[in-house]
């Protein structure tokens, strides 16, 4: 067995991507297997981990085993890496980048065709062209080679509307050099919106990581107040943060007791922490009438209750008014006192 070929290890399962409520065990009838090339890194990685030059051509090889009785078809597919709304990374499908990024993994990875049927307990060589940019690039381009496979004909029958797929994702990630990740941490808050997030209206904080670097174990304290107000409606502190290269991370606030997000006029105040570094962010924002009913309207946990920090306020300012009139009362009875004894007093004189 050469050493080329005992590098060849089965590749970390590093996402799990579930299409249905639940996946059964009979699913995992496959293995994709990365068959390493000579210039993947000495870093001990199972994936493809590649010190590459600009304009380098070469083959991304994987082999998918079907370890089952039956004939399985796979779609192959190519995935930049983005963040994902937990604060991971991921690859297992596609999500938002930053427009800091120059280099999409999707961009120079070049796939023979999308299908591809497998034999019962057989495998089979599936070769990525992968094209490196010709300008000297910073940093890592990161991505995913992600094998789904698709459900037969009688799962879909059986089924019905819930139909289960299994995909794994390997990673492939690429630098220039060997200290890649030396490069300067950056950060940056995006165009602050209300927007669904898994059928629940919430507001939206993209925080961007403007570097073409992965970043591991970041911190972020978040905050949301109406404009006006000292008291967060929205408050997170979300520890150990993933960022891929140039993408974004829709931090979320979402609206889980069902109140709905008000138009109006609010100030997101965000800290982010890495590395002793600390970012800090100070933004207003506007939701619109129709941007708010529009979250509000399709949140399958809308109840239309007022928030109970919301009807405090009221309350306080009911009480702010009874006062301020009892106290308006009382000087305008005043008022009429003593008009009326200057009165009295100016008769008097008369007589």
């Amino acid at each position: 067995m050469s050493k080329r070929y005992k590098k060849r290890t089965i590749t970390v399962v590093l996402a799990l991507m579930i299409a249905a409520l639940t996946v059964p065990a009979a699913a995992m009838d496959f293995l994709v297997v990365p068959d390493l090339p000579e210039n993947q890194r000495q870093n001990g990685s199972t994936f493809f981990d590649l010190l590459v030059t600009p304009g380098q051509r070469q083959d991304l090889v994987i082999e998918i085993q079907n370890i089952s009785e039956n004939d399985i078809v796979v779609l192959v597919e190519t995935i930049t890496a983005s963040t994902g709304r937990n604060g991971y990374i991921n690859y297992t499908s596609r999500g938002e980048l930053d427009e800091t990024l120059r280099f999409s993994f999707e961009d120079i990875v070049t796939l023979p065709q999308d299908y591809y049927e497998i034999p019962a307990l057989s495998s089979i060589q599936v070769a990525i062209a992968l094209e490196v940019p010709d300008e000297l690039f910073e940093g890592a381009i990161l991505g995913s080679i992600r094998v789904l496979r698709e459900a037969t004909q009688q799962e879909r029958e059986e089924g019905g509307m819930i139909v289960n797929q299994f995909a794994l994702a390997t990673a492939v990630r690429l630098v220039t050099r060997e200290d890649a990740e030396e490069i300067p941490v950056d950060f940056a808050v995006g165009e602050i919106t209300a927007d669904l997030v898994n059928y629940r209206a919430s507001i939206v904080v993209p925080i961007r990581n403007v570097q073409p670097r992965i970043i591991k174990n970041a911190r972020a304290v978040a905050r949301v107040f109406e404009t006006g107000s000292n008291q967060p409606i929205f408050e997170y502190t979300l520890e150990n943060l993933e960022f891929a290269p140039n993408s974004v991370f829709p931090l979320s606030f979402v609206d889980e007791a069902g109140y709905g997000i008000d138009a109006g006029d609010y100030t997101a105040v965000v800290e982010v922490e890495h590395g002793g570094e600390v970012w800090n962010f100070d933004q207003s924002f506007h939701i619109t009438v129709q941007e708010a009913a529009t979250v509000n309207t399709n949140a399958v946990n809308q109840h239309g209750a007022v928030r109970p920090r919301q009807q405090q306020v009221s309350m306080n300012w009911m009480w702010i008014a009874i006062i301020g009139g009892g106290v308006l009362v009382i000087i305008l009875l005043i008022l009429v006192i003593v008009l009326a004894r200057r009165n009295r007093r100016s008769q008097i004189f008369k007589i």
